[in-house]
């Protein structure tokens, strides 16, 4: 999962509020699926299974009059065609909300298609119904596709309960005022376009460079807002782009397979970049990924930072292609491997993230390490070894028969819980204090496949 931030977008808002009739609705039962194709307006809380909203639709959530309102969606949420879907809360309160009812990460997934828009107005966002405390946090996608809309405004999301991973893909648009975490993290796509705007915007914005060699040079991120344009100008390969208007997103480069990055920055503290980095289709061994201030070719052929302040949690890594990669004495967030790539871990601190091994023939090895990421999960006959690490809270999860987990040796360990008066990472070494993104406690394991521990202090399975 899971951190970071042309012309400016516009998008046509007086189409939302296209003169229609419209009616009040109740589910005929309750939690039972929908399918909207007339206009309707609901202003009562209401819990429904799998949403979609089709053809010339639009939908109202309309909480504005009536404080404390509640929309609840056990399933997938689906606006397509040309229809629309506008959920509005009460601004002065703040206090209604829309909640898609994971009971897991990635359960669900909400989907724009075709023309539609989805609009979120002063409203709680939460992809679970429970708490951090009881189920850490749980993430979710949320995918833009062909030239649909996503317009939020003064909309809000608890990051520690909740994480929406905004994918923007082929011509959709995307125009956030004013919002906190909605979506949690923006990845730029395609001939997306993306406007981050005001001073109370907080997310994370992921750029991807795919093909190509790429000169950037960074915007000060240091002041408290700042404005930058970047698409095309940044090199081969980007059809995508980005406005940031008087606001101050987290930003981060996606370095795919065949592309090259020489980025210039500021030296901003605490830290002004995060790095996607994809493994090449070349075996591959790194050392010393770390965070702070960064001078010099970091990895070979690849990725050049002068003066570029990365922050405490800094590295994510993903695996693509059929290639190995060794990464020896490093601090990584998170780790992904879709492809049947091998990507062994040595000596290294991982943080918080997911750690996960999802492609067929797919293989995670982790040796002598510290381990705090929030789940560690193994798909199709994906395998994941730990061996001799200090494993803290984090969640094994094995979602097919022939997914497997071995933990050999080391600890097992309580994730702290959540203390108010101290931050959850070391911003000068990277070191966590406690994963907020997890429930306290000790490590746990679920799904399907084979998870064991051998000669693993504390561990009872």
């Amino acid at each position: 999962m899971k951190t970071v931030s042309a012309p400016i977008l516009t998008i046509i808002v007086f189409l939302i509020f296209t003169s229609c009739s419209k009616e009040n609705i109740s589910p005929t039962q309750e939690g039972s699926d929908w399918i909207i194709e007339t206009n309707n307006t609901i202003t009562t809380s209401m819990t429904v299974g799998n949403l979609t909203v089709k053809g010339n639709s639009i939908l109202t959530i309309d909480y504005t009059s009536s404080p404390d309102n509640t929309l609840i969606v056990k399933g997938n949420l689906v606006v397509e065609d040309d229809a629309q879907l506008i959920i509005l809360g009460n601004k002065d309160l703040m206090n209604d909300e829309f909640i898609i009812a994971n009971d897991y990460s990635s359960q669900f997934n909400i989907i724009t298609k075709g023309n539609s828009i989805l609009r979120i107005e002063n409203i709680n966002m939460r992809t679970q119904t429970g708490t951090a405390a009881e189920n850490g946090s749980i993430y979710m996608s949320y995918d833009a596709m062909d030239n649909s809309s996503m317009i939020i405004d003064g909309a809000k999301l608890d990051n520690e309960s909740s994480w929406l991973l905004g994918n923007f893909r082929n011509q959709s648009k995307l125009v956030v005022t004013n919002s906190v975490y909605i979506p949690t993290e923006i990845y730029l796509n395609d001939s997306c376009s993306v406007t981050i705007n005001g001073a109370e915007t907080k997310t994370g914005l992921w750029m991807s460079l795919t093909t190509g060699s790429h000169n950037i040079q960074l915007p000060n991120v240091g002041t408290e807002t700042w404005f930058w344009n970047a698409g095309s100008n940044l090199g081969a390969g980007v059809h995508w782009s980005l406005s940031v208007v008087n606001s101050n997103p987290g930003l981060g480069v996606q370095l795919f397979p065949e592309a090259t990055a020489t980025i210039a920055g500021h030296g901003v503290s605490p830290g002004e970049l995060t790095i996607g980095y994809f493994v090449s289709s070349n075996n591959e061994t790194i050392d010393d990924l770390q965070i702070g201030l960064q001078n010099g070719e970091i990895i070979p052929g690849r990725l050049t930072l002068n003066n570029v302040n990365l922050g405490p949690i800094a590295w994510q890594i993903y695996s693509v292609t059929s290639s190995s990669l060794t990464i020896n004495n490093s601090i990584i967030n998170e780790i992904g491997i879709v492809g049947d790539g091998m990507v062994t871990i040595n000596n290294s601190l991982l943080q918080f993230a997911v750690l996960a091994c999802y492609g067929q023939n797919s293989s995670l090895t982790i040796n002598n390490s510290e381990v705090w990421n929030q789940s560690i999960e193994a798909d199709n006959n994906g395998l994941i070894t730990l061996g001799n690490c200090n494993v803290y809270g984090s969640h094994f999860i094995t979602k097919q028969g022939q997914s497997k987990i071995t933990i050999e040796g080391g600890a097992f360990h309580d994730n702290p819980p959540i203390d108010p008066n101290t931050i959850f990472v070391d911003v000068a070494t990277g070191q966590a204090n406690y994963n907020p993104f997890s429930a306290p406690g000790p490590p746990k394991k679920s799904g399907t496949g084979v998870i064991t521990c051998e000669a693993v202090s504390n561990c009872t399975w």
